[in-house]
């Protein structure tokens, strides 16, 4: 797709996409650099939108970083058993913008609520939405249930309610986007031991990054796969 768009064939929708030739890189500190290997140069800025990046956060779980002989940052992924130049948090770079912040609010009027939820995630909360059928209640309740929420409906009309969580229930056809985003989104190759919801990365509740309760899990699992093939050989 760049390669169509820098020959004047076809448009594309991200100004990230790097030019034929590009690379994107890390320092041993986190900061991206772009080398373009038509010209063996390197450089800080992005060669299309002229901005600077970092990558944030720390590395994957299972992922180590060394640097090898020519002084060069590698990863170890010691999961899948493989190296890799690249490194996995490229996904997840942020601009470093030196200009002071603006004053200028985040949400304006044109803001949807799932724009407000993007990324967050509301697994083992409960919300209760009066007058949720319809209007600002509806929609406050379905962005709510889409993101991981308990949501209690409370109407005066239980024909209304009812509809309005079989329309919300209708949503959940989108449910397997993430899924099929993690599974094939070329950005994310090759990525491990992170959580997502709405095809955005979110951190885990504390209770999934319970050591303890992991070790529970995997017992109950291979207790019920023994109980299940004991009872088929039988």
């Amino acid at each position: 797709m760049a390669a169509l768009r820098y020959a004047g064939l076809d448009d594309t929708d991200s100004e990230d996409e790097l030019p034929p030739g590009w690379e994107e890189r890390t320092t041993k500190d986190g900061w991206v650099y772009y080398a373009n290997h038509t010209e063996e140069k390197t450089q800080w800025e992005h060669p299309k939108t002229g901005k600077r990046k970092r990558v944030a956060g720390d590395l994957p779980y299972g992922w180590e970083q060394e640097t090898d002989e020519n002084g060069q940052v590698f990863f170890v992924d010691h999961i899948n058993k493989r190296t890799t130049y690249v490194d996995p948090r490229l996904a997840f770079t942020v601009d470093d913008n030196p200009t002071k912040p603006t004053t200028q609010q985040r949400y304006d009027g044109s803001t949807t609520a799932m724009e407000i939820l993007q990324g967050r995630d509301f697994t083992g909360k409960v919300v209760v939405v009066t007058g949720a059928n319809s209007g600002i209640g509806f929609e406050t309740a379905k962005s709510f249930a889409l993101h991981g929420a308990h949501v209690i409906l409370a109407c005066r009309n239980m024909a209304r309610a009812s509809e309005a969580v079989s329309r919300i229930l209708e949503e959940w056809q989108q449910g397997a986007a993430t899924t099929v985003y993690c599974a094939a989104a070329p950005e994310l190759e090759g990525l491990g031991g992170m959580y997502f919801n709405n095809c955005c990365r979110c951190m885990p509740s504390l209770e999934a990054q319970s050591e303890e309760t992991a070790r529970a899990l995997w017992a109950l699992s291979e207790r019920l796969i023994q109980e299940r093939l004991g009872s088929q050989s039988g």
